[in-house]
């Protein structure tokens, strides 16, 4: 059963003192942070809006640290080692001037490896399935597999699924390595597994991936005058596998 995303618990609302009236908005913010142990970043990005408006004027921050407005509408952060960003619980702050104020914690899961790959010799056969088995990540709400040509990673291609066995396994679905016909597409695959916390929005981490979340998870964020989601990802370092046609 594939889990479901852990609910972001906010503060209460908090607006100055005043006297005269202060406008009502609505809020939506949408985003996600990925570390990823293969490049060694860690990337926070973020959309906000206010009543369905870009709001470019806010102030977002991760863990104590801003988030930078950039010209595509988004709120950025980028980190170089990945590791400045360890396992654990962060703050989401969202400031927009004296008319909204709040914070959340999320959680960002433990860093973990593949153990094992089948078959062990990186060679599959057009028979044979393929199988990854991994330690668990701390505080993980859930788990996802990917299959890519090697050539062909971050760019918003390849195979993914969600990890639904309850246990750190899983077996790839034969098209995962599969041409449209049925036929093998031979080559050089990278295998990845990804543990993630929340619901991070997949169209923001598509390119921030090897390749990108099989589905937009539901919204976990849901309080007086704001909405949307936010979760993180930790990718673990890939493994391989060869791609041969045996039939």
């Amino acid at each position: 059963m594939l889990a479901l995303p852990v609910t972001i618990q906010w503060g209460c609302n908090s607006f100055p003192s005043q006297n005269k009236p202060q406008p009502t908005y609505s809020y939506r913010l949408e985003g996600a942070l990925v570390k990823d142990l293969n490049t060694d970043f860690t990337h926070i990005v973020v959309t906000l809006t206010r009543d369905d408006s870009t709001l470019p004027g806010a102030e977002i921050r991760f863990g104590g640290d801003s988030l930078a407005y950039l010209v595509d509408s988004t709120y950025y952060r980028v980190v170089l080692p990945a590791g400045d960003y360890p396992a654990g619980s962060y703050k989401i702050e969202i400031r927009d001037s004296s008319f909204f104020h709040d914070s959340a914690m999320t959680e960002l899961a433990g860093d973990f490896a593949i153990q094992n790959v089948l078959p062990p010799r990186r060679e599959k056969l057009s028979f044979e399935d393929v199988s990854l088995e991994w330690k668990g990540s701390s505080a993980a709400s859930g788990y996802v597999i990917a299959a890519v040509k090697r050539d062909l990673a971050y760019t918003a291609t390849g195979y993914v699924q969600y990890v639904t066995s309850g246990t750190p396994k899983e077996t790839f679905e034969n098209d995962a390595f599969n041409l449209p016909s049925g036929k093998p597409d031979t080559g050089w695959y990278y295998l990845y597994v990804y543990s993630y916390v929340g619901s991070p929005d997949s169209s923001l981490s598509a390119t921030l991936l090897p390749v990108p979340m099989p589905s937009q998870l539901v919204d976990n964020i849901s309080v007086h005058d704001l909405e949307g989601r936010f979760g993180t990802v930790l990718v673990a370092p890939f493994d391989s596998m060869h791609v041969i046609d045996s039939t």
